[in-house]
């Protein structure tokens, strides 16, 4: 409810600020513009309902920011959490004089100002002003849209529109800032005409001198108050810090996946596990500043799990969402009391794409899956006939055809070694789902490398062929690797020999090999395909396998 408040107050927030640079963009053609565009973006908020709204969000936005200056029990935070909150409090110091002259004034006296009024004010009588109108755009901008890209960075879709949205960011307070300084230039030239001059305050109710103290005073009052809240939030923490979050003698045990941190951290009372480790000065990911929302902050908890309160709604759903199991959780959403053993499963580093992936949950576990090797044939000869650039040009249209067919068929696409294809079938399935899904794959891989020759057929001197290797058996599951390269894969003798199968293809002129454990689970029929008992480097036994002339005829078969 709080997340959901925050969200809707801000948008409000940032709607009428977006109205305002608009109309102050209209500068750009004139000031008899800038006033005309007054009824569409700032007379509506000026309306009872329109009040209310803005007077609503804008409570409820600073009450939720000085809420949660006084919750926090770590000031640790990245450098743009930190300007975010930093451009927040800024925000009522800079435009304090501008909204008790326009609103402020329009509320206790009546005043109709417009643009040139404003506009004189801020150039002619007290440049400062126009200074600080100018400094304060480019807070108010700079901080809607760290909000706006800490929401927004959340959303799957968001990485493909983020070009998008960076330009906007750019251009529209870009635009609003040559508006306002060209007719700030325009006030300026009127300025030389005494007339004029004295035409903007004819029709006040109240003395110059009387809206100068109004403003002043208040000014004054507003910025002591945004001071006395930083202040005594700063006190409040420091306090509560020296009473209450003394460390104790229950201990933290915390580690990286990658193995590159190894601490143990003197836990204090009241704070969530990603501020203690932030405060022991660990490296730790939160993409979403420790809301809840992203799944970055996962830990694994390898001791201390029982003693743990079970995840609240929002943990839950989120915990839900990426398939975790139960001794995963989030380091935002605990509060240990008791001694705690974690390996924090992401690294550092970790992006908002990181909260998006399922978490598989196999960190070493054993499981039987299939395993499918798959290669082009000849390549070698091939790309020694051909130009760099058409070799990967038909390599990521190879790839791109027979990645499509792993995941249409339901397996984990594991990696691409040179021009072959390695994928695994059946991870958190019955093996008979997995072997059914891997021979599946085999006869998707075919069609499409039909379909692939015969849309580059002017490119290709000879069709391309590849040969394809397929065995199940129990393989260890896990995500391997380092930093940025780690990626969920399988490693075990069934991984080894699916891939001398592959090699087998070549020898047999076939384009399919599978082991007769993994056609019996499959629940096809491969009676009519040749079968063979086969030495396997490495194997003492001869394994028995089809030989499979073709993938297609597998579908044919078993129709």
């Amino acid at each position: 409810m709080i997340g959901n408040l925050r969200l809707i107050s801000g948008l409000i927030l940032f709607l009428f600020v977006l109205g305002h640079f608009s109309n102050h963009a209209l500068g750009i053609i004139s000031l008899r513009a800038m006033n005309d565009g007054l009824a569409y973006t700032v007379e509506p908020w000026r309306t009872l309902p329109g009040t209310i709204i803005l007077a609503g969000a804008l409570t409820i936005h600073v009450l939720l920011a000085i809420w949660s200056l006084f919750r926090r029990k770590s000031f640790r935070v990245n450098r743009w959490e930190a300007a975010q909150v930093i451009l927040g409090f800024l925000i009522p110091i800079v435009l304090a004089a501008h909204v008790l002259s326009t609103r402020g004034a329009h509320e206790a006296f009546g005043l109709e100002e417009g643009y040139a009024y404003q506009l004189h004010s801020q150039w002619v009588a007290f440049p400062f002003r126009g200074f600080l109108i100018a400094l304060a755009m480019t807070v108010v901008w700079t901080h809607a849209c760290i909000g706006w890209h800490y929401w927004l960075r959340l959303k799957p879709w968001y990485e493909r529109w983020r070009l998008f949205f960076f330009s906007a960011a750019l251009i529209v307070p870009l635009l609003a800032l040559t508006g306002y300084i060209s007719a700030g230039f325009r006030v300026l030239r009127l300025s030389n005409n005494e007339k004029w001059v004295e035409g903007l305050t004819r029709h006040f109710r109240i003395s110059t001198e009387e809206l100068q103290s109004f403003l002043s005073d208040n000014e004054t009052a507003i910025q002591l108050g945004v001071a006395a809240v930083i202040l005594s939030a700063l006190a409040f923490h420091i306090t509560r810090t020296l009473i209450n979050t003394r460390p104790g003698s229950e201990k933290l045990q915390y580690r990286s996946i990658d193995f590159g941190i190894q601490k143990q951290v003197s836990l204090r009372s009241g704070m969530t596990l990603l501020d203690q480790i932030r405060d022991a000065g660990i490296p730790h990911a939160s993409v979403c500043g420790g809301r809840g929302r992203c799944s970055t902050c996962r830990v694994r908890v390898e001791k201390g799990r029982d003693v743990l309160p079970k995840p609240e709604p929002q943990e839950a759903k989120v915990l839900q969402r990426i398939s975790a199991p139960e001794n995963v959780r989030l380091a935002c959403q605990i509060v240990p009391q008791k001694g705690l053993e974690v390996t924090a499963l992401l690294s550092s580093d970790a992006t908002a794409k990181h909260g998006f992936a399922r978490h598989r949950g196999h960190d070493g576990d054993e499981q039987n899956v299939a395993i499918l090797f798959a290669d082009i044939r000849a390549f070698t000869k091939f790309s020694e006939s051909k130009l760099p650039y058409d070799v990967a040009f038909i390599l990521n249209r190879y790839f791109a055809a027979m990645g499509q067919a792993v995941e249409e068929a339901g397996g984990h696409l594991d990696k691409f070694i040179g021009d072959g294809v390695m994928a695994i079938f059946g991870i958190d399935k019955p093996i008979e789902t997995g072997c059914r899904e891997a021979v599946q794959a085999a006869v998707t891989m075919a069609q499409k490398l039909e379909k692939l020759n015969e849309s580059l057929a002017s490119d290709l001197e000879d069709p391309l062929k590849i040969g394809i290797g397929i065995h199940s058996g129990t393989a260890i599951i896990g995500s391997m690797g380092y930093n940025q390269a780690v990626s969920l894969t399988a490693i075990g003798d069934v991984v080894n020999t699916s891939s001398r199968l592959e090699g087998l293809t070549k020898e047999l002129g076939t384009q399919l090999v599978i082991s007769e454990r993994t056609a019996r689970d499959s629940g096809l029929d491969f009676s009519s395909f040749e079968k063979r008992e086969v030495p396997i480097r490495g194997r003492v036994e001869l394994l028995s396998v089809y030989a499979v002339e073709s993938a297609l005829k597998i579908k044919a078969d078993n129709q």
